[in-house]
């Protein structure tokens, strides 16, 4: 009976040993996953920040530019009209 006992032993202790080797190998693996790809999502987040604060100004100029020349052409008519009188 005690030559049974010692290759289940055996057999438990390389299983063991081969699980407590494979968990930290495999939380290691993860955790430099999770650190390229948060690192990737950064990268992407900065660029759309970027684009959307670009559209933005982009736009604002644009208003700007519009309001302006919208004041021109009140000035121009305001000017016609004393000038008419």
């Amino acid at each position: 009976m005690s030559e049974q006992t010692k290759p289940r032993s055996v057999k438990k202790l390389v299983i063991f040993g081969t699980l407590a080797l494979c968990i930290p190998i495999f939380l290691v693996t993860m955790a430099f996953l999770a650190v390229n790809s948060d690192a990737k999502n950064q990268e992407k987040y900065k660029q759309q920040q970027a684009d959307i604060i670009a559209r933005i100004e982009a736009r604002e100029a644009a208003e700007k530019k519009q309001a302006t020349e919208q004041g021109a052409i009140e000035e121009h008519a305001v000017s016609e009209a004393n000038t008419a009188q």
